[in-house]
């Protein structure tokens, strides 16, 4: 049985090493002049439909208010627009341009290599570090059907 010392090492090991890709995205998002925030709104945003203000706050796990500035920011470089939404004229809904989409899928390409310090690992130590991040993932989206019943 692994102690609950070990567990939490885990988990703040995990935490560790996605803080220290920090000035990996960072640099990715200044090669775009864009801030990582901004980098992460455009990731969220689907490339067909929209999303509401609300649930684009929920998916980047901030408050409403921040999102607004980082949609602003979007939006004046001609990456997004808010519209009303269908169902209820006082929720705004966002959705990524044509120069946004084009935008995503650049990021989407380079934040699809791996960082440094993931690419010196061995391909077996990557080969095993994805089939347990990928158990992972099965075992999160198992909880949140759980929940959901």
């Amino acid at each position: 049985m692994v102690d609950v010392k070990y567990r939490a090492g885990v988990w703040q090991t995990l935490i560790d090493v996605l803080q220290a890709q920090k000035p990996w995205v960072n640099q990715i998002a200044d090669d775009f002049g864009i801030t990582p925030q901004t980098a992460k709104a455009l990731h969220l945003l689907p490339l067909r439909g929209s999303l509401t203000m609300k649930e684009l706050a929920s998916d980047m796990w901030c408050d409403q208010s921040n999102v607004t500035g980082v949609i602003d920011r979007l939006e004046a470089r001609g990456l997004v627009e808010r519209r009303p939404s269908e169902a209820d004229r006082r929720v705004k809904c966002v959705l990524l341009t044509v120069a946004g989409k084009r935008l995503r899928r650049k990021l989407d390409e380079r934040f699809s290599e791996s960082p440094p310090a993931i690419a010196a690992l061995s391909d077996a130590d990557k080969k095993t570090l994805r089939e347990i991040l990928e158990r992972t993932l099965e075992h999160a989206a198992k909880l949140r059907g759980e929940r959901a019943d």
